[in-house]
């Protein structure tokens, strides 16, 4: 809305608006403010990680946070041999992982799902030591 001169010589001066930005900007992307960036459906999501940590008695500790909070500790010293292995490939991280995002509730139940994977996963063979022949001279 222009406002009236206070004298007859000096021209009406309109405001300026806040839809328009600033000219003299480098990139001027667009002439209106909310044209990118939409408050509203800024959403922000849970992160998830793991991390693993040697223990001092040769054992193995994994930590499952949600957003720098620690929602579930794995002890290596509660788990067997095979599970532990397993765990430390990228195959059990992943599967740590995804048990995260479902929501782990319990070591046991932790377990038994852990069991079923590792059921279905095939065993190499492991080569068996020959016995060394003894000579006799």
């Amino acid at each position: 809305m222009p406002t009236k001169p206070t004298t007859p010589s000096e021209p009406a001066t309109t405001p300026i608006t806040e839809e328009f930005k600033d000219q003299n900007q480098k990139y001027n992307l667009s002439k209106f403010e909310f044209d990118l960036y939409h408050e509203e459906d800024d959403v922000a999501e849970k992160v998830i990680r793991v991390k693993r940590v040697s223990m001092p008695n040769k054992g193995d500790k994994w930590k499952v946070m949600q957003d720098n909070k620690i929602i579930f500790t794995i002890e290596s010293t509660k788990i067997s041999k095979k599970e532990k292995e397993y765990l430390q490939t990228v195959e059990g991280f992943n599967f740590i992982l995804s048990q995260a995002k479902t929501g782990i509730k319990s070591l046991n139940s932790f377990r038994t799902e852990l069991k079923k994977i590792i059921g279905k996963k095939p065993v190499a063979a492991k080569p068996t030591k020959k016995p060394k022949k003894s000579s006799k001279k």
